[in-house]
């Protein structure tokens, strides 16, 4: 994958400044074609963003971005001898710490607005994104903490009701917990979810495709919930109408965690990402080369 800066990240186009989540999908893409390389290149980049709140900002006088910052925490899981531990760590417990902030209820929208996932910036409301990335994060990382793919963090299995706190339940399981509830509450009606609400002002709102992928990625391990078989419909049906490198590229990943027929999927894929080539679109390149390389192999995605 061509396009990188000389500080060892990637913007979202050719010639344009590092930035956090470009350079997270490039680490992820380059990791999946075995390019080690310009995956510690760009694990450096990232540890290099961290300030000492545990956060990675790309200029200091910007908000942090909490959505961003989750996917690095997830990006920085895998490869993970190639930073060190104490940013993960220090990151992990940031994205742990932070909650989106909790709302009275409203007459305009039927979701139970108390229940706290993850924002896009501090002190405001969760959105479905940066929830799904959050998700991700704390998912992946009760995987590495022991042989057992099931264990998440704080010792507890798969299996259990994530409506019941039991004694010592740790501040991860906690807020994994919450944020599938709120998923299953921001679940659009027909399946999938919109990037904010399912409702406003009486009204149902569409579902999208990255955001449904997301969403089912991020709930791969609670597949028979009403809320994650309605989406899994709905996503076969989205695909097909948001037609972008991003968003087949999701979509591809999600479809391949879940076992479903990705044939048709892939090849307009891969046809639809040389238009990313052409104008230079490093976003869009690297979630495609991630979802073309890693079909039916280990990768992480697969929770």
């Amino acid at each position: 994958m061509t396009g990188r800066n000389a500080d060892g990240g990637w913007g979202y186009y050719k010639g344009k400044a590092s930035r956090i989540e470009p350079t997270c999908w490039a680490r992820l893409a380059l990791g999946a074609a075995h390019d080690e390389t310009q995956v510690r290149d760009a694990a450096a980049w990232l540890s290099q963003r961290q300030q000492p709140s545990g956060w990675l900002v790309e200029n200091s006088e910007w908000p942090i971005n909490i959505a961003f910052n989750a996917l690095a925490a997830f990006t920085l899981l895998a490869h993970r001898d190639q930073v060190a531990e104490d940013v993960r760590n220090r990151l992990l417990a940031a994205v742990v710490a932070s909650k989106g902030t909790a709302a009275p209820p409203s007459d305009n929208m039927r979701q139970d607005n108390s229940l706290q996932g993850w924002s896009w910036i501090d002190a405001t409301f969760s959105w479905v994104e940066p929830t799904c990335w959050g998700l991700l994060a704390l998912k992946r990382w009760g995987q590495t903490l022991g042989s057992d793919p099931g264990v998440r963090p704080g010792g507890q299995t798969r299996g259990s009701d994530p409506g019941v706190r039991p004694q010592g339940l740790t501040p991860a399981l906690a807020r994994i917990a919450e944020a599938e509830r709120l998923l299953i509450d921001r679940s659009c009606r027909p399946g999938g979810w919109n990037f904010g609400n399912a409702t406003v002002m009486q009204q149902d709102l569409r579902a999208y495709a990255p955001t449904t992928a997301l969403g089912l990625l991020a709930m791969q391990d609670r597949r028979g919930e009403d809320a994650v078989v309605r989406g899994l419909r709905a996503l076969e049906t989205l695909w097909t109408e948001e037609i972008s490198a991003t968003s087949l590229g999701l979509s591809l990943i999600c479809f391949d965690v879940y076992g479903q027929p990705l044939d048709h999927l892939a090849a307009r894929l891969a046809a639809h990402a040389e238009h990313a080539v052409t104008f230079g679109n490093h976003h869009g390149i690297a979630v495609a080369l991630f979802a073309l390389a890693s079909v039916s192999q280990p990768h992480a995605f697969r929770l």
